[in-house]
């Protein structure tokens, strides 16, 4: 749970057009929800002071109790415009989460890991890369507002980023197409 005085954000990105998966990927079940609802559900679990889903013109996901819907309307230039309008649109914390909304087996212990760092937190990939979910100070926020197209959080400089490894390596798995969604639904 976050302290007091650290007011932590959680920026979830919804905003992607899911073409390699077909289209509507964030709204495909699994395990009897819609595959956003998972990521939503483990940051609603670390209780942040604030909720921001970011999706694209046009989305299905018409958003959940609890969160601010937030639409990037050059969601189709890539995931950091994504980025930059959802920092962009804290409203108080000065810290934010960075979330991707297809990776629903992030777990609620490793977000709070993540809460722990100090400065800019990223999560240790098994191949030693810095990826999502990761932490930014307010310190961080004006280059992350600054982000386009595809470029994503790693492109920036940080200096020390703390590296953050998940309970489980395949909390980290991620739907990309409809054949990622099969294994993860049929995987134990």
């Amino acid at each position: 749970m976050p302290s007091p005085e650290l007011k932590t954000g959680v920026v979830l990105l919804a905003a992607g057009q899911g073409t390699r998966f077909g289209g509507s990927k964030l709204k495909a079940q699994f395990r009897g929800r819609a595959l956003w609802e998972w990521a939503a559900e483990t940051a609603e679990r670390i209780d942040p002071n604030e909720r921001l889903l970011v999706v694209g013109p046009n989305s299905p996901i018409k958003g959940r109790t609890g969160w601010r819907v937030v639409e990037n309307p050059e969601a189709q230039q890539g995931m950091g415009t994504s980025i930059a309008v959802g920092v962009r649109a804290l409203t108080d914390c000065n810290r934010a989460i960075v979330m991707l909304a297809d990776m629903p087996l992030v777990s609620h212990t490793h977000l709070a890991q993540l809460v722990t760092t100090q400065g800019v937190g990223f999560t240790r990939y098994p191949d030693g890369t810095a990826g999502c979910p990761a932490i930014f100070p307010r310190s961080a926020f004006e280059q992350l507002e600054g982000l386009t197209g595809e470029q994503g959080a790693r492109s920036l400089e940080f200096g020390e980023a703390e590296l953050v490894s998940p309970p489980d390596w395949r909390e980290l798995a991620d739907v990309d197409t409809a054949r990622d969604l099969e294994r993860l639904t049929n995987a134990p």
